[in-house]
């Protein structure tokens, strides 16, 4: 039978020993890591699993091309200041860098990996 924490824990206060019964209570009102807990014991296990996706569909959506077609559109490089852009939804614009697309490189001689707010992309404050 489980005991509340705080009742356990009133039990070893300095100064205070628990009774031997109280010892036992303290250790039968927790799982050991060597027993089964019983699946009824696991609170709203039967919901969470209700509202998992199947593995089948999991794994054809992986790998569904229209699956997120937005999310990231493409990735390129662009030569001036080296940095690889990688557009983000929903900025579509492929000629020029747009504030929200996630950036890689170096700036201020450091690297850099964040999405850039649209200010002075020579700063490193501009990626976050």
């Amino acid at each position: 039978m489980a005991t509340n924490i705080n009742t356990i824990l009133s039990w070893f206060k300095t100064g205070l020993k628990p009774t031997q019964a109280q010892f036992w209570a303290s250790w039968t009102s927790f799982w050991h890591k060597d027993e089964m807990i019983p699946q009824s014991s696991i609170n709203n296990l039967t919901t969470v699993l209700n509202a998992k996706t199947e593995n089948d569909q999991f794994n054809a959506h992986k790998s569904d091309p229209n699956a997120h077609p937005n999310l990231i559109l493409k990735a390129r490089i662009i030569p001036i200041g080296g940095l690889l852009i990688f557009k983000v939804a929903p900025n579509e614009n492929e000629a020029e860098k747009e504030p929200g697309d996630y950036c890689m490189g170096l700036v201020e001689d450091s690297f850099i990996s964040g999405n850039w707010n649209g200010a002075n992309d020579q700063l490193k404050s501009s990626y976050v």
